[in-house]
């Protein structure tokens, strides 16, 4: 059984609410209710992060930012007192067509939070109260709603809200593994064991909205590593890569990336900050990466967050190889071949890189457009060999090996898109030959930069051997929490 000793024994809500960092304690005013005034929701962020707990339960930590300004708050004798009932249930995606009810939860909670507050006339949008509930949860996949009622007495609207919620496993001892990240807006030592946010000897404020910058310029993280007792260390040391990256670039931000050497224990926890002053408004990635003496990865974990700072200015990327462009492989790219690599980088290109795209229509700036798209991802500009464009094109073919048929090249069936998109899966668990069942894949991801532990649904339905993609649990792609239904026969 693996259990991870200094996780703290509570596992339900504790203690009161405070008010986030992000707070801005001067603006204008809360209003009482008015009773000609228009029902107004309550604004609420969520967040979660999960932990190794036990054999067949992880610890899962929910976070919830409500924004002060949008309560309603009465005067007692203790000051302003803001009244907020929040129902919270977790339920099965896959329940359906399995037995269970798809609204039967598996845990849920009733909570009845209250804020006070001194004085209301500082009130202004982005002062936010954190709340932050533990449970112990078995792994899987979920969706966590979240409801408060409406009440017409004090001119609160219902509100009903729905997050996907994948717990990992992480009961797999042979394997390093690193938990979720939680983003924090502070993280101090304490001894404050009573405390909401106490948590292996440290105060953790988690910031439930990701955005920094602007009155937040310091990125606080905590994580955990699991299972380093398997490496076999001469040293007994272990390296810990944490860097920030573009959301839309892999490569590690020069300015922001550093290396420590690490004792070998497990379970160990990981807390570090970034100063974010400097960058430019827009989204980032937070990664950690656990490298062994041979300096290999064996562990990787990401987590989005947001910017704001309105100051400061996104310099422009320019390429500086135009000397080199008349000698490059793009200047000598044909038409066809042009819109063939148009076709290919679709599928990773960012919105505003098919927009431009789109507009081109000189050949010679297209083609200097792919020298810069292939550039800027380049992990070893100082070599010659792009490895990120190498290690695309090697997924194009195996895609075209694999999963070809008489209706498509193979990277542009459902597979190979997931494929060259996110590259190699983890894990296939194939169920081709299941008595009553459709043929069907399930692939696992250990970690999906901004999603973690991710799992895709390719079921063969119509027998022709074109696997289509009918359930992820990534952003963007289909979800059907009747997956199941759907491939039986």
């Amino acid at each position: 059984m693996m259990r991870s000793t200094f996780i703290p024994a509570a596992l339900v809500a504790l203690g009161t609410l405070m008010a986030s960092p992000l707070s801005a304690q001067d603006a204008s005013m809360a209003m009482a209710p008015d009773e000609n005034a228009q029902a107004v929701p309550v604004q609420i962020d969520l967040d979660h992060a999960a932990f190794a707990l036990e054999s067949e339960t992880s610890l899962v930590e929910f976070y919830m930012s409500f924004e002060a300004a949008t309560l309603v708050y009465e005067g007692t004798e203790q000051g302003f007192l803001a009244k907020l009932p929040v129902g919270m249930a977790l339920v099965r995606s896959t329940q359906a067509g399995m037995g269970d009810s798809p609204e039967e939860p598996v845990w849920q909670e009733d909570l009845n939070l209250s804020f006070v507050m001194a004085d209301t006339t500082g009130l202004a949008e982005g002062q936010h109260f954190v709340h932050q509930v533990r449970a112990a949860i078995p792994p899987g996949e979920y969706e966590l709603h979240i409801t408060v009622p409406e009440d017409s007495n004090d001119g609160r609207a219902s509100v009903e809200m729905r997050r996907d919620v994948l717990i990992p496993d992480f009961a797999e001892e042979q394997l390093v593994r690193v938990s979720d990240i939680t983003l924090a807006s502070s993280i101090e030592q304490s001894q404050d064991r009573e405390s909401l946010f106490w948590k292996n000897g440290l105060l953790i404020r988690p910031n439930a909205n990701q955005l920094f910058g602007s009155g937040l310029n310091t990125l606080f993280y905590y994580a955990e590593v699991y299972n380093l007792d398997t490496q076999e260390s001469a040293s007994g040391k272990y390296t810990v890569f944490t860097y920030l990256s573009d959301a839309n670039l892999p490569q590690p931000m020069s300015t922001y990336q550093r290396r420590s050497s690490r004792t070998l224990r497990s379970p160990d926890v990981l807390v570090g900050t970034f100063n974010i002053r400097e960058l430019p408004s827009g989204s980032y990635f937070l990664r950690i990466a656990i490298l062994n003496e041979n300096n290999e990865s064996i562990s990787e974990q990401s987590r989005k967050f947001f910017v704001y700072n309105p100051e400061v200015e996104r310099e422009t990327q320019v390429v500086s190889l135009e000397e080199s462009f008349e000698t490059s492989q793009y200047a000598r790219m044909t038409e066809e071949e042009l819109e063939r690599m148009t076709d290919h980088v679709d599928v990773i290109a960012t919105d505003a890189e098919r927009r431009r795209l789109r507009g081109i229509r000189d050949l010679d700036e297209r083609r200097r457009f792919f020298m810069q798209f292939w550039n800027v991802r380049d992990p070893n500009p100082n070599t010659p060999v792009n490895e990120y464009q190498d290690e695309f094109y090697s997924l194009i073919q195996y895609a075209n090996d694999r999963y070809t048929n008489s209706f498509s090249e193979g990277w542009k069936t459902d597979r190979g898109r997931v494929l060259v998109r996110f590259g190699a899966p983890t894990a296939i668990e194939p169920h081709l030959f299941d008595r009553g069942m459709e043929p069907f894949e399930i692939w696992e991801y250990n970690n999906i930069p901004g999603e973690g532990q991710a799992q895709f649904i390719f079921a063969d339905l119509d027998g022709f051997g074109s696997f289509e993609l009918i359930h992820s649990t990534v952003t963007g792609e289909r979800k059907s929490t009747n997956w199941l239904e759907e491939v039986r026969k």
